[in-house]
């Protein structure tokens, strides 16, 4: 059975040293990472110093301005790149290549499908390449599709669907491979504003029901308060944490009724706020 989402462990702690769990509730562990790039007029430091840990069946946001290092946080957790210092765990083992137990769900969701597959054949794609048995592939597929509201366009081409139903396309291949960390870099910022939304409730329903552990990428300061448990706010570069917040928000929520909670407002001006110091260079206490 899945565990709860809703029971998963509250941030431990908040501030710029990001929240850290005991051992045995930490799933995905992030301890003082750094990314430095090579360039002609001197090494570029992106990420200074990161450490924070996510718990099972958590679903964590994080913000930042834009140029902070979002996407090149995610890909050194994803194993895609590769980190100057520090260290990124899965399950207590060291990160050095892509996880078989993580998943990604990248922008832009239409170099992502291959046009000449139908949507099946594109969400059974990494189950095929990791040797899964065909009924079991076939069994995973009609399971995340219809997760996803999408059973009855199995047999379309991406092509031939919307852009909010080939981001669902997308989310049904990461789901159906059963990963237990889904990572998200900015899924929604192609779509128009009702399919975001409707994007939004699909994935707090899909965490639910799966109890996976989520990490979510967005530049959306009112989307990572509607959806995340916690959000993790990024400095400017070189990026520390410039915080760490709980969102004690109700359990259940709705595009209407969440966003019109004075609480809700109250949340949303707390990161704006963070988000624009960080913007105007403010640096948390020791970063």
């Amino acid at each position: 059975m899945q565990p709860d989402p809703e029971d998963a462990s509250p941030a431990a702690t908040s501030g710029p040293a990001g929240a850290t769990l005991p051992d045995e509730e930490a799933l995905l562990r992030v301890r003082g990472l750094q990314k430095i790039y090579p360039a002609d007029a001197g090494p570029v430091e992106a990420i200074r110093d990161l450490t924070f840990d996510l718990g099972r069946g958590e679903l964590t946001c994080l913000v930042g301005p834009s140029g902070s290092g979002k996407t090149t946080l995610l890909k050194c957790i994803a194993g895609l790149m590769s980190t100057s210092d520090g260290d990124v765990a899965l399950g207590g083992k060291t990160i050095t290549g892509p996880p078989k137990n993580m998943a990604v769900v990248f922008q832009e969701y239409g170099r992502s499908l291959f046009p000449w597959l139908r949507v099946g054949a594109n969400v059974e794609l990494p189950l095929k390449n990791a040797g899964t048995p065909r009924a079991r592939r076939k069994e995973l597929v009609d399971e995340a599709l219809e997760a996803v509201g999408l059973e009855h366009v199995h047999k379309s081409y991406p092509w031939q669907l919307s852009g909010g139903m080939q981001q669902r396309v997308a989310i049904a291949r990461a789901i159906a491979y059963q990963p237990e960390v889904l990572l998200m870099d900015e899924p929604f910022a192609a779509v128009d504003a009702q399919t975001r939304a409707d994007l939004e409730d699909l994935i707090r329903s899909v965490w639910k029901k799966l109890g996976v552990t989520i990490l979510f990428v967005t530049h959306d300061i009112d989307e990572s308060v509607y959806l995340g448990q916690r959000v993790i706010m990024l400095s400017s570069s070189p990026t520390v944490i410039q915080d760490d917040i709980a969102i004690d928000l109700p359990a259940e929520r709705t595009q209407l009724e969440t966003r019109s909670d004075p609480r809700f407002t109250e949340l949303r001006h707390h990161v704006y706020e963070q988000i624009q110091q960080a913007k105007q260079g403010f640096r948390p206490r020791g970063a």
